[in-house]
């Protein structure tokens, strides 16, 4: 007769419930008599919610209920303790390494899942190491684990990180970890008994999550470590046959929804919307595992049968092991023909004559039936090339005639990769040609042309190491990308300065990229130059020349690294790694190290690259992608110094900005303070300065005010409704700076006997004036122009360095005549003058 006993330790947050059993003439394995364990269902709630909702710390309860059942059922251990029972106890790290020390529990294992990146997922086991790198205190956690990390990897079938001292892992990427003398981990630092932390693959991982969700996957991970400890006392598993795997479309390889799995006379359904999905998501056709389970299977050969609706049926007969998990993943073939599902151009559309034309299947494609079953009348030679793992077929002509009517067929007699014949009718049935006319458009008769530039056009105060870039409205032609095709040098004597040109294409346009490799001088003209010779894909030459007209200001800036990202990311996390990331789509979310699009500027050799992925339905967007770590995360300083990061804009209009840790060294989240938002309006390298005492600081979670000592964060981006829901970003050479201004470097001319803003000349105008304002001192500039009433009617600059003396211009074209006032504002005073326009 079994004897169970519940354990309570009651506070306003927790409760804590154990169960033992005592051994009995019926268990099947004895040996584990007066040892017990201690189960850590780490985490609590619905804590580290998975890519789908789906919460680790849900996962992380079953499973160690799973395993306290086969442990009481079928051994003669003594007593088997859980930290948790049910989803709502709330239990910390200190009051379980706490509660099983008063127990006296001869062992405690963590269990855990892991998460990052949505394209990586693997097992790791953590034992508690010291910093000198031995193993803790009583020992033996290093040893469960060797054998843990083998069993838990081959059953959850992935990868493994290994078996692995918590010191000497997190070291690896925090180096200040262990600094007390270690162990790392709270769960093996505070336990005075043997330990270990299991993590079991990334509930980031959309592989991953929808496989946790499934109670009998719960069940493969729990006889994972049940075996485990078994094979560390040293003790025979009881015979048991375990038939397990996933029934996929051996097409598009995803997990089937909905199959019938028939196992001799017993049957499983694998999971559906209706059945469990809907918990979880709005979309049916989101989620999906396609596993199976089958437990206590009889020793012999055994006969499997698999159906799915819309799927061939699969049998097979086989024998199942006894001494671990038989697997028998199930690849079903479609059974309805394939089908065109897409094309470029659309039916009965208009074409570019420079276009490639793109067939999509229903199904993976036999290349040579349908490349042999194309044709294109008037008669076309082209080249054929395959994407998307067959599915999709493109020809490339090699010249389209404009404002011509062009039929494409495919006949029947192409075949999908099983030899089904194409349905190109789409009556469902195979057999019927495909059949698709189409009419080319006017060829483009007009050359490339510049949609924006940086510096703009007779820009001021340009910084003095600029990354200068053109961005067209479409493609250029590489090979029009000529030597000494870009030109930079002052606009009066002094000699060219070198540079790289560097070809981007993003957003279907061109950015020609200048990056001088020296710095420009202070306080002077300079000319920016494209030379004819630019064509489009059409072969459409520009014939004239570009160029554009800056001055540069006298800050000069004392930068300091935070992280020049030619290394590599460890210290970065994934954006899905931190709880504050929200309203993504995961597997469009991300980071990586990127060596092609590099700030020359600073003879980069690497930048991160940040994939986003908003789910544009999300009632909130955040990504954060958190420095976790390393001497990035040393790096110290006020709020005296602009925090600075080169930026690879997309144009999208979506948001960036940056966050820091405010009075260094507390590590409360109440003191994150951030950035404004930045608008990422721009196309190309953009340097992004952030100096809290000329733009403030943004909302989140802190008092919004730079405090103290200062550290830095993450950087964080959002969703601006309307914009584009997918985009990728670049960020390199992020950095403190020190502004300096260089009033040396001011000839005697240009330094002003006094602060003055001058009257308009001429005045009355039309459309067109000049402001002059002479400055005594360096600083910030605002001018702007108001009308009667004192509305703002444009700004000519806003919160600007200036030096020395200056004029700008303002265009009135829009405006009525009457009276306006121009209202300057520096440090040294604000000053106004009236204006009349006059038309």
């Amino acid at each position: 007769m079994k004897h169970f006993r519940d354990f309570f330790l009651a506070s306003s947050l927790f409760v804590f419930s154990a169960v033992f059993v005592a051994a009995t003439a019926t268990a099947q394995v004895v040996g584990l008599s007066g040892w017990d364990i201690y189960i850590d269902q780490g985490h609590s709630r619905t804590e580290n919610k998975g890519v789908f909702g789906y919460s680790e710390a849900e996962k992380n309860l079953r499973v160690g209920l799973a395993l306290q059942e086969m442990l009481l059922e079928t051994t003669d251990i003594d007593t088997v303790y859980v930290s948790r029972t049910n989803d709502q106890q709330s239990v910390s790290l200190s009051q379980r390494s706490d509660h099983a020390n008063s127990l006296g529990a001869s062992w405690f294992h963590s269990i855990h899942s892991n998460a990052g990146s949505p394209n990586f997922n693997s097992t790791l086991m953590l034992w508690g190491q010291l910093l000198s790198g031995v193993e803790k205190s009583p020992p033996g956690g290093k040893a469960m684990s060797n054998i843990m990390i083998d069993l838990l990897t081959r059953g959850m079938r992935t990868t493994s990180s290994g078996s692995r001292g918590d010191c000497g892992f997190y070291r690896s990427f925090i180096p200040q970890a262990c600094s007390t003398g270690g162990p790392y981990l709270s769960v093996n630092r505070r336990t005075t008994m043997p330990s270990e932390l299991s993590e079991a693959g990334f509930h980031t991982s959309p592989l991953q999550n929808p496989r946790n969700m499934n109670a009998d996957w719960k069940r493969l991970e729990a006889r994972a470590f049940y075996w485990s400890i078994l094979g560390f006392h040293n003790l025979p598993r009881p015979s048991e046959r375990i038939v397990t795997g996933f029934v996929t479309n051996i097409e598009t390889g995803l997990p089937l929804n909905g199959a019938l799995v028939t196992l001799n006379d017993r049957t499983y359904t694998t999971d559906t919307y209706e059945s469990l999905f809907n918990l979880y998501s709005t979309d049916p056709d989101q989620l999906r595992n396609g596993f199976f389970f089958f437990e206590d299977l009889p020793d012999g050969l055994l006969s499997i049968s698999v159906t799915a609706n819309g799927f061939r049926q699969y049998d097979v007969d086989f024998s199942p092991v006894d001494t671990f998990f038989t697997f028998q993943d199930v690849q079903l073939i479609p059974a309805f023909p394939p089908q065109v599902v897409d094309t470029s151009p659309l039916p009965d559309s208009t074409h570019r004559v420079v276009d490639n034309i793109i067939i999509d299947f229903s199904r993976v494609m036999d290349r040579n039936s349908v490349e042999a079953a194309f044709s294109l009348q008037p008669a076309t030679i082209g080249s054929f090339s395959w994407k998307q793992n067959d599915f999709q077929m493109i020809f490339n002509p090699d010249a389209l005639d404009p404002l011509t009517e062009y039929t494409l067929t495919i006949s029947e007699s192409a075949e999908g990769i099983f030899g089904d014949e194409l349905d190109g009718d789409g009556d469902g049935n195979s057999g019927g040609d495909f059949v698709l006319t189409f009419r080319t458009g006017f060829p483009d008769v007009l050359a490339p042309a510049i949609r924006a530039s940086y510096p703009r056009f007779n820009a001021r105060e340009v910084e003095r190491d600029p990354i200068i870039t053109f961005t067209y409205d479409e493609p250029i032609d590489p090979a029009s990308i000529v030597d000494n095709l870009a030109h930079l040098e002052p606009t009066v004597g002094g000699a060219a300065v070198p540079g790289i040109l560097e070809h981007y294409i993003v957003d279907e346009r061109s950015l020609l990229t200048y990056f001088p490799e020296t710095l420009l001088e202070a306080g002077t003209f300079y000319r920016f130059t494209i030379a004819p010779g630019v064509r489009d894909v059409f072969g459409n030459e520009e014939t004239s020349i570009k160029q554009i007209i800056f001055k540069t200001g006298y800050s000069v800036y004392d930068r300091t690294s935070i992280d020049s990202f030619d290394n590599a990311l460890n210290p970065w996390w994934e954006p899905q790694q931190s709880g504050s990331t929200t309203g993504i789509i995961t597997d469009s979310t991300g980071r990586a190290p990127d060596s092609t699009f590099v700030n020359l500027l600073t003879r980069s050799t690497g930048a991160m690259r940040i994939d986003y992925g908003w789910d544009t339905s999300a009632p909130a967007w955040l990504i954060r992608t958190f420095l976790s770590g390393g001497a990035p995360r040393n790096v110290l300083f006020d709020s005296t110094y602009a925090l600075q990061a080169y930026v690879f804009g997309d144009g999208s209009g979506n948001l960036f900005r940056f966050a820091v840790d405010d009075n260094v060294p507390a590590a409360s989240a109440s003191f994150h303070e951030v950035s404004p938002w930045f608008t990422i309006d721009w196309y190309g390298w953009r340097l992004v300065s952030w100096l809290s005492s000329r733009d403030g600081v943004g909302a989140w979670i802190g008092n919004g005010s730079l405090d103290g000592t200062l550290r830095f964060d993450s950087i964080q981006l959002s969703h601006t409704p309307g914009s584009p829901a997918f985009g990728t970003l670049y960020v390199d050479d992020l950095h403190l700076a020190k502004v300096a201004i260089n009033t040396a470097s001011l000839s005697a001319a240009e330094v002003p006997a006094q602060f003055r803003l001058y009257q308009n000349y001429p005045n009355p105008f039309n459309p067109t004036t000049t402001l002059r304002f002479d400055l005594v001192t360096p600083g910030l500039v605002s001018l702007k122009i108001y009308n009667v009433l004192g509305a703002e009617v444009v700004t000519l600059t806003d919160q600007e360095y200036y030096s020395g003396i200056h004029t700008l211009t303002w265009d009135a074209s829009g405006l009525t005549s009457g009276v306006y006032f121009a209202r300057l504002n520096t440090a040294l005073g604000s000053q106004s003058i009236k204006l009349l326009l006059i038309k």
